[in-house]
């Protein structure tokens, strides 16, 4: 499924919140809606802290990436974490989450973040095999996965 990001800004937050909402939902993420909203907002309205992209079919908006910025001796540079993605049901296993990974490494590549990080789940194969083939790597004994984009 071709797919394109587009970078959520403030006026963009209902559509963001009403999915990040559906996420917390399947993930059964405990958050007061009230501090769910203060984070999106922080997010949008600060690029120090991080981006959320919306990711796009067409001019629909079928999930969002949202990733936030640190600091990584290890990796010699600043590095972005992955912290929710989500793609619709109905969008998925089409390769928009694939797709929208390659945008994304793409476009912190192009913005001098010299690494990406994630957490998966040790039992979910499916999303293991997905970032494993994009080229994050298992680090030993934790969930967390990094890509070098070097």
């Amino acid at each position: 499924m071709a797919v394109h990001l587009g970078r959520a800004e403030p006026h963009h937050l209902s559509t963001v919140l009403e999915l990040v909402r559906a996420f917390h939902v399947e993930e059964a993420v405990a958050l007061a809606e009230e501090r769910r909203i203060e984070a999106v907002n922080a997010l949008l309205a600060n690029d120090h802290y991080g981006h959320i992209f919306l990711i796009y079919a067409g001019e629909v908006p079928i999930g969002y990436l949202a990733v936030c910025f640190g600091f990584s001796i290890e990796f010699a540079g600043r590095d972005a974490f992955i912290d929710e993605l989500y793609v619709i049901p109905e969008a998925r296993g089409l390769g928009a989450g694939r797709e929208a990974l390659v945008r994304l490494a793409e476009t912190m590549r192009d913005s001098g973040i010299v690494a990406l990080h994630l957490e998966v789940e040790k039992s979910n194969d499916r999303a293991r095999g997905l970032y494993h083939g994009l080229g994050f790597t298992p680090r030993d004994h934790y969930g967390l996965m990094s890509m070098s984009l070097l």
